[in-house]
């Protein structure tokens, strides 16, 4: 399933995208449907819930869907097309994000990589869905983008084995780890952690849906690439990288334990740059999407 988080009015809901692109409020679907039949339970608490749910909420989707077109009904769920589509974990219990985990560009930060993962913390507040745009401040100095696969936590644990970690997992979206690179090369001369340098507002670019983990057979297989104005920066697939998604999650696990609602960002390859007020990037990860932010002038 493709999940979209959106706000209509005012009000945020979700839902499963269609193959013609339609968007269908889910809960709002799935309450009236139970309610047509007189039963109670079983509706979705949450997206993640949704996505943890996989092949079986799809089927649930479909046959409400099939019962409220025969009753003339399923127009009033369909969400319109100005509905604002926004980031499908607005704001993530923790983003746990990984640093040089592509060897190709550890060594275009003149870096190696090390004996085991690199983990920093990025505010939950940086996060801004695909169409918002990147604010950049002018005092900051170069900022850069950063494609990346983010993973979705479903589920928590503490001490996840490797042959485990996988069934933690809800699903995947596109995240751009936009960092402001002159301060972040600062804050390592002076031996400070990365976190503001990664945290500034609007510096999480995430989207635009997330796409369950039935979906995607092999997450590290994927091609990911960036493109800035049009032009290709980055491209490898997600087979570089130096520590797969099953060790992070057992790494970080022996370390604290795993909430439902954690994000991983798995770290960028090579052809990482700067990007200016009135780019546009695009950030792509083979079958999970294209999150596209224009890129503006902090006010």
């Amino acid at each position: 399933m493709r999940i979209a988080r959106a706000e209509v009015n005012g009000v945020t809901t979700y839902g499963i995208v269609q193959p013609d692109s339609h968007l269908y409020d889910l809960p709002r679907m799935m309450l009236t449907v139970r309610e047509m039949r007189g039963q109670v339970g079983d509706t979705p608490r949450s997206m993640l819930d949704t996505a943890m749910g996989g092949s079986r909420l799809n089927e649930a989707f479909l046959d409400a869907k099939r019962e409220l077109e025969a009753h003339g009904l399923l127009t009033r769920f369909a969400l319109p097309e100005t509905a604002r589509l926004l980031a499908p974990v607005t704001r993530p219990n923790r983003i746990l994000a990984i640093g040089r985990n592509y060897a190709e560009h550890a060594k275009e930060q003149g870096e190696s990589v090390f004996a085991e993962p690199i983990v920093f913390l990025k505010a939950s507040t940086s996060v801004i869905g695909s169409g918002a745009a990147i604010e950049i401040p002018d005092w900051i100095g170069q900022v850069d983008f950063e494609s990346e696969l983010l993973v979705v936590l479903g589920k928590g644990g503490k001490n996840v084995r490797e042959e485990e970690a996988m069934g933690l997992v809800a699903g995947y979206t596109v995240f751009n780890d936009v960092t402001a690179r002159t301060q972040q090369k600062a804050d390592q001369e002076r031996k400070h952690p990365w976190f503001r340098s990664k945290s500034l507002d609007t510096f999480g670019p995430m989207g635009p849906y997330l796409v369950t983990a039935d979906e995607v057979p092999d997450p590290h297989a994927l091609r990911i690439t960036c493109r800035v104005n049009g032009v290709l920066k980055q491209d490898d697939t997600t087979g570089s990288m130096v520590y797969r998604i099953p060790a992070l999650i057992a790494f970080l696990s022996r370390w604290f334990a795993l909430e439902a609602g954690d994000v991983i960002a798995t770290g960028t390859p090579s052809g990482i740059g700067p990007i200016v007020p009135g780019d546009t990037v695009e950030c792509s990860v083979e079958g999970v999407g294209i999150l596209t932010n224009p890129v503006v002038a902090a006010s």
